[in-house]
């Protein structure tokens, strides 16, 4: 319970140290330099705490035995190790060919190569975040402090995982729609989609919202990615990724502390449930039927809340509904690792960049202090004995809880955004009236704040 307690006792301490150095006393450097050693110290301390306890144990088993074997061994790139279906290559073939390159150097160096270009896309990241933002300093630093405090994103590097990588790849589809280059925009959604699988969910909503040219992007660029991995891999390779990685969970889950689903969370309410082993267990008739009543639950409301036309359509209703889309993405799939919770960035970033049409005060200001909180602690597992009460196996889900509570900010803007007097995202002295999209794209500089 401990380093929770840090986590939140230094996240109160940065974010008054921010207050002071880029709002009260903006002309002063020492305050900034404060700020920047202690986001070094507080970056540092969640390092050493987070998982895994092998550094970069992702890239080592998995992505850099595989940019060999796609060149010199297709028949070992699905080859499992600890006896599980995690363990390993799981992305379907060709992406394998993006690690050839690394594999051509020494473990040690191709991992520090990696290293450097997943800090060059954090960076990208976030100035490409900054460019859809408003035009004010202190909340492109909020964006930063977002990043440098986020736990699962740590998690992603320090496993050396491609989960930032996807990031990247989502946020430059924002930044696509921004623009209004929407096959580009589906391209970007496309290739995320094939790093991480539960983002294939973004086709379904662009396919029901009718974003036809988002739609042709996504799914020329699906079907283009999927017949070179068929030409240069084979048939055979693919029917061994899906054997090897997709059946052995179909029917069956994992409750190790770091899958937070849905159904991970239930399973790991289970009676001897083990929450550091990633062998799949059978998931009781009960576990399924609950698991998938609450994922139809959440994508009815969702449905629901959506098909409630607003008066006007502003692209901030656009980022409302992706924002939901993806807490979906996380919510109901059956294998959502922790690192993936790090895509709640791109909300989370939007809000604080007043790109979301949620206000900044009273409760929903709460909700959202809440949620980033809950989304945000460094991941840790405290060993099976401090993990055997049913509360412990509670907590331990908390990101789940963040992103439900997320989905429900989201949803209830969502559904204001279609009342008769909808939020207006411009507020001023005189009660101006939230200008048009058309008046907004003209001014798209314009600074803007949010009112209730």
């Amino acid at each position: 319970m401990h380093p929770y307690l840090t986590f939140c006792g230094l996240a109160l301490l940065i974010s008054l140290l921010a207050l002071v150095a880029f709002r009260l006393e903006p002309e002063r450097p020492a305050a900034k330099g404060l700020v920047g050693l202690t986001l070094g110290g507080v970056l540092f301390w969640l390092w050493s705490v987070s998982e895994p306890s092998v550094t970069f144990s992702d890239f080592t088993v998995a992505y850099y035995p595989a940019g060999r074997a796609i060149i010199e061994d297709i028949p070992r790139l699905f080859v499992r190790c600890w006896d599980t279906p995690v363990c390993g290559f799981v992305n379907i073939p060709i992406v394998a060919l993006l690690f050839t390159p690394f594999s051509m150097l020494t473990l040690r160096h191709a991992q520090w190569l990696f290293v450097v270009l997943s800090l060059g896309s954090l960076i990208l990241s976030i100035w490409l975040l900054w460019s859809i933002s408003e035009a004010t300093t202190w909340r492109k630093w909020v964006i930063v402090l977002l990043f440098m405090m986020n736990g699962p994103l740590v998690y992603s590097v320090k496993e050396g995982n491609l989960t930032h990588v996807a990031l990247l790849l989502l946020i430059a589809g924002v930044v696509g729609l921004e623009k209004t280059w929407e096959r580009s925009a589906g391209v970007c959604f496309a290739l995320a989609a094939v790093i991480k699988l539960p983002l294939l969910l973004f086709v379904v909503y662009f396919a029901g919202v009718r974003r036809w040219r988002l739609v042709m992007g996504y799914g020329l660029t699906l079907v283009m990615i999927s017949a070179l991995s068929l030409w240069y891999a084979g048939w055979a390779s693919h029917v061994a990724w899906y054997r090897e990685v997709i059946q052995p969970l179909s029917g069956q889950g994992l409750a190790a502390f770091n899958v937070q689903s849905i159904e991970g969370v239930l399973l790991r309410l289970q009676d001897g449930a083990r929450l550091y082993d990633w062998k799949p267990v059978p998931a009781p008739a009960s576990v399924r039927l609950t698991g998938q009543a609450v994922a139809a639950l959440l994508v009815g409301l969702s449905c629901l809340v959506c098909l409630r036309k607003p008066l006007s359509r502003p692209r901030e209703t656009l980022y409302v509904e992706l924002s939901m889309v993806l807490c979906l993405s996380l919510l109901i799939s059956p294998i959502s690792w922790t690192h993936y919770y790090l895509f709640l960035l791109l909300p989370l970033s939007l809000y604080a960049g007043n790109r979301l049409p949620i206000p900044a005060q009273g409760g929903w200001r709460a909700a959202m202090i809440v949620c980033t909180l809950l989304v945000s602690p460094p991941v840790m597992f405290g060993g099976e004995q401090a993990t055997r009460q049913w509360a412990s196996r509670l907590l331990i889900s908390h990101y789940v809880l963040g992103a439900l509570v997320l989905w429900g900010v989201l949803a209830a803007i969502r559904w204001k955004l279609g009342a008769a007097h909808p939020l207006r995202l411009v507020a001023s002295a005189d009660k101006r009236p939230m200008p048009s999209p058309a008046q907004a794209n003209q001014d798209p500089e314009a600074p803007r704040e949010r009112s209730a």
